[in-house]
């Protein structure tokens, strides 16, 4: 660190004459990065409207196919199945029975009175799940029952062992991990081991297939308890055997289907109230001056109301655009959700609606969402995009005056450097000034000779 000592000989306060040219001299790097924090915010301003409208296309996506835009939900008289809709599913009725519950093989070993004692047997375990090779575990002389099971479990095969205490006995028990009748567990036991799992007494559980009955008519058979391509746009899972046929209704969810599409409508506004936000509207000034009308915003704004207001090209009759359907532009560009127009419609031509928002594939039309998703991606995707052009020009303004910045500082640096070393300079020259004069003035002292 350098010390200065400013006036000593001059009296002038050197550091306060500094410090104001510096100031001086500092006014064009203060404005640069005034205009640089300004230029940062408008930047992160626009990426926030770009997330946005990338929120768009991803709440269009969950409604530009039949399956996402339908909405059913089901209802089951009694218990042993659980129905989930998970495709494009249609109002209907089923009659199913629970015949057999999915389920894997357990085996139990014989009694033993101790988990932690050597067993005192020596050869292998061969495990075989199905038609699969056989996975041989080793056990040795000096290994009990709880390490037996460790053995087994860290091995290959497609079982879980556990050891069991009845409260006199400890037995292990091994589960297949895969249901299905195609993955029965059994075992060989070679040398001296006698664990009893190839007892076939002592598999108590064989592995078995899941199976259901529809109206009685059709029979359906799955190695696991999930039954996905039997019934159209469902997924069932069994639970437990039923004694008497259930019934499974499958009726439209209208609270399901408005919940979806005011998510939809939800991102739609969350979009344009930041891009009016930041760019301004009607009476309200933009949040950064920079963005202040900015035309990557307006035009996104622009595209993103057209898409959404006018008709699907292609449809025709009564339902074919947005509004129809009770998706409303407002005066301020933001959607609204009108339940009564939209339950009107579903309730007098539901096929008509749902091909204004996913289109009619067989005649080469794209919906309403399909058409938003490709305005997003026009606007917000890619080097090409809208907002992202307009994003990478503030982002080299800003790289720019960075630059900038680092040859003004240093610009500023030697200008200080300069200004002390002439101060400094100007001190030395005052107090040698200051000394001539004192030796000058010791001169006139001297006295003459004579009385």
């Amino acid at each position: 660190m350098t010390f200065t000592f400013g006036g000593l000989a001059s009296g002038l306060d050197t550091n306060a004459l500094i410090q104001g040219l510096m100031q001086v001299e500092a006014i064009p790097l203060q404005r640069n990065q005034q205009e640089r924090s300004s230029l940062t915010s408008a930047r992160d301003t626009l990426g926030s409207f770009m997330s946005r409208v990338a929120a768009i296309k991803t709440a269009a996506e969950k409604l530009d196919t039949e399956s996402e835009f339908a909405s059913f939900s089901t209802d089951i008289s009694g218990g042993g199945l659980v129905a989930t809709v998970t495709g494009s599913a249609f109002e209907s009725a089923y009659s199913i029975n629970v015949d057999e519950v999915a389920q894997s093989t357990r085996t139990k070993s014989s009694d033993f009175a101790s988990a932690t004692d050597p067993l005192s047997q020596a050869g292998s375990l061969d495990i075989t799940v199905g038609g699969s090779t056989a996975i041989s575990v080793t056990i040795n002389a000096g290994d009990s029952l709880a390490d037996v099971a460790a053995n087994i479990n860290s091995s290959d095969a497609r079982v879980n062992a556990s050891v069991i205490y009845d409260g006199t006995n400890h037995r292990l028990l091994v589960q297949g991990r895969d249901t299905g009748a195609a993955n029965q567990v059994t075992y060989a036991e070679t040398g001296s081991v006698a664990l009893g799992l190839d007892v076939a007494a002592n598999t108590y559980q064989d592995a078995e297939n899941a199976s259901i009955t529809i109206d009685g008519q059709f029979t359906v058979e799955r190695a696991s308890n999930n039954f996905t391509d039997v019934l159209p746009g469902l997924t069932l899972t069994v639970t437990e055997k039923t004694a008497s046929p259930i019934e499974l209704k499958v009726a439209p969810d209208v609270d399901g289907q408005v919940d979806k599409l005011q998510d939809f409508v939800d991102a739609f506004n969350t979009a344009v109230s930041a891009g009016q936000l930041a760019a301004g509207f009607g009476g309200n000034a933009a949040s950064n001056k920079n963005l202040s009308g900015d035309s990557a915003v307006r035009t996104s704004l622009d595209r993103l109301t057209r898409t959404a207001s006018t008709p699907v090209p292609g449809l025709t009759g009564r339902y074919n655009m947005l509004a129809a359907v009770g998706i409303e532009l407002t005066r301020s560009g933001t959607l609204s959700l009108n339940r009564s127009t939209l339950e009107s419609a579903l309730a007098d031509d539901p096929e008509a609606v749902a091909k204004v928002f996913v289109g009619d594939p067989d005649n080469s039309i794209d919906g309403a969402m399909s058409t938003l998703i490709s305005t997003v991606e026009g606007l917000a995707e890619g080097k090409d995009a809208v907002l992202e052009v307009r994003q990478n020009a503030f982002t080299s303004r800003i790289e720019s005056l960075e630059e900038d910045e680092l040859q003004l500082t240093r610009r500023l640096d030697s200008y200080e450097t300069r200004l002390r070393k002439q101060f400094t300079d100007l001190e030395i020259l005052i107090s040698q000034i200051q000394e001539q004069g004192s030796a000058l003035s010791g001169l006139t002292n001297i006295p003459t000779g004579g009385g």
